[in-house]
């Protein structure tokens, strides 16, 4: 009996009181249909291959997909083990290989929003990766089709 009277002592203000007694104003949010996001993910898919994937088969695909094209140096011992552990630091992140949606640990749209921000910063790729690969850096062209894109499959995106 003592152990019901606690439970009713301290859920009971907490049902009648939630929120501090503040009403709240509900809002309809109207997401799209299952079929309406595959169409967008279709579409969004479409855009990136014809604008954007060239792009990053030539400047991102070495560590952010399966695709991996192998420098010389790479059967030099000690340099495998160290690709081999970047390649998979990097796929951990993100992986192009499949096309958009890309395999990330995010959403579609938090992936886009963090590849926005990467080439903006010119993060990407690290340094010591650039130095063996002069022409790796995104060009100011490049990065004016990739911002398009993503502005534009953002838009597609968000509800």
């Amino acid at each position: 009996m003592r152990i019901l009277n606690l439970i009713l002592f301290f859920t009971i203000p907490s049902l009648c009181y939630s929120h501090g007694g503040k009403v709240h104003r509900e809002e309809t949010v109207i997401l799209p249909s299952k079929d309406a996001f595959i169409d967008i993910y279709k579409q969004v898919n479409d855009d990136y291959i014809r604008q954007v994937e060239p792009i990053f088969q030539a400047k991102c695909f070495n560590c952010h997909s399966l695709k991996t094209n192998y420098p010389w140096y790479y059967k030099l011992p000690g340099a495998k083990q160290i690709i081999n552990d970047h390649i998979k630091e990097a796929l951990g992140h993100l992986d192009m290989t499949e096309g958009f949606p890309f395999k990330g640990h995010e959403t579609p749209i938090k992936d886009l929003e963090a590849l926005k921000k990467t080439i903006q910063n010119d993060s990407m790729p690290p340094w010591y990766y650039r130095i063996f690969h002069e022409d790796s850096s995104v060009t100011d062209q490049e990065k004016e089709l990739i911002f398009k894109w993503i502005d534009s499959s953002l838009e597609k995106l968000r509800p």
